[in-house]
């Protein structure tokens, strides 16, 4: 089996994609296991071992414009990553980004790049809430907080544990919070109806560990990975963009292969109209 340092259906240049997948391997304040930085390309390698039929969409991956651009630069500090997600996204302008991180703080970084009026959809096991962590603004325990700050709405699906102080606050805000043990789709989609578009943030950690154990911070009693198909179903036509985050590659790649799964998924359900949708 052919195994490269690409993502597998990647086939077009960033001019002529219409999806472009990106890498941002920055982990600097992940504050429990380390190592996402690796998942970008660990996902990739995952991608290799996947059929490019989805099953699900009855949609033939092969025949779409796929760009992996690679990976953006994260020498230096924050400041400096952000200003290189920038320029990145600055160059792919009017594609379909799908981010792999990384902590969630490059989530923020991607969100301020585009700098578009849209929803922030976001899988979480955590609020993400705090105004600093451990002295630092930018951590990947704020990342919510600052995406607030750029006066976007927010919506959990699979929130579970975090601080009082950063529940009173989403409530302040009117962040709908979906925990993961009585979430119905149907109260979801009545939330999203009011949004003509959608960024949609999966940090991994979202789904029980029993799915995804290669995560920087698992937490127990979450969510079915699969709610990622009914959410394409639904709302893909909406979805402008995607991250993948705070995966930390587990040895038998079980999660970089469930998040290069829901990469292919999206991009099937991306490709079809609302007429074709199962």
């Amino acid at each position: 089996m052919h195994i490269d340092s690409f993502f597998s259906l990647s086939n077009s240049d960033i001019n002529s994609a219409e999806f472009v997948v990106v890498g941002i391997p920055y982990d600097r304040s992940q504050s429990f296991l380390p190592g996402s930085r690796f998942a970008p390309n660990a996902i990739r390698i995952a991608s290799w071992n996947l059929e490019s039929y989805s099953s699900i969409f009855d949609v033939d991956l092969d025949f779409l414009k796929v760009c992996d651009a690679g990976n953006v630069n994260v020498d230096g500090d924050f400041s400096s990553v952000i200003k290189n997600v920038e320029k990145f996204v600055s160059d792919a302008k009017g594609k379909v980004l799908i981010t792999l991180g990384g902590e969630h703080t490059v989530s923020y970084a991607v969100v301020r790049a585009l700098n578009e009026d849209f929803c922030y959809l976001v899988i979480d096991a955590h609020l993400d809430l705090r105004d600093s962590f451990d002295n630092d603004p930018f951590n990947h325990a704020c990342t919510c907080r600052r995406i607030s700050e750029l006066g976007l709405d927010i919506v959990y699906l699979g929130a579970r544990s975090y601080t009082k102080e950063e529940l009173e606050f989403a409530k302040s805000k009117g962040f709908k919070i979906f925990k993961p043990f009585n979430l119905r789709m149907e109260e979801v989609e009545d939330v999203l109806t009011s949004y003509d578009k959608i960024y949609l943030s999966i940090d991994v950690d979202g789904f029980d560990p029993s799915y995804a154990p290669g995560v920087s911070t698992p937490e127990p009693f979450g969510l079915n990975p699969a709610i990622t198909l009914e959410i394409f179903k639904r709302f893909s036509e909406k979805i402008v963009a995607i991250d993948l985050v705070e995966v930390v590659p587990d040895e038998n790649y079980v999660t970089p292969m469930l998040c290069a799964r829901i990469i292919f998924e999206f991009l099937a359900s991306k490709s079809l109209s609302s007429t074709e949708k199962l």
